[in-house]
């Protein structure tokens, strides 16, 4: 599947603050391959809970994405 929009703006918001998508997995306390499935098949099939965590990690707004 190909990223949309959305995916591919948290994966720049990521790479923007963090060296790379491990190291944001890893201090975000978010499993790598759990984060590679949102980036890579859609953050709105995402549970609620990993949304937050991704945005509070990154210090933004959910409704930013």
């Amino acid at each position: 599947m190909k990223e949309t929009e959305r995916e591919l703006k948290l994966r720049f918001m990521i790479l923007d603050r963090y060296p790379s998508l491990r190291e944001f997995s890893r201090q975000a306390d978010i499993p790598y391959s759990t984060l590679m499935t949102v980036l890579n098949r859609g953050i709105s099939g995402a549970g609620f809970d990993l949304v937050i965590g991704i945005c509070r990690a990154l210090g933004i707004d959910p409704k930013e994405l």
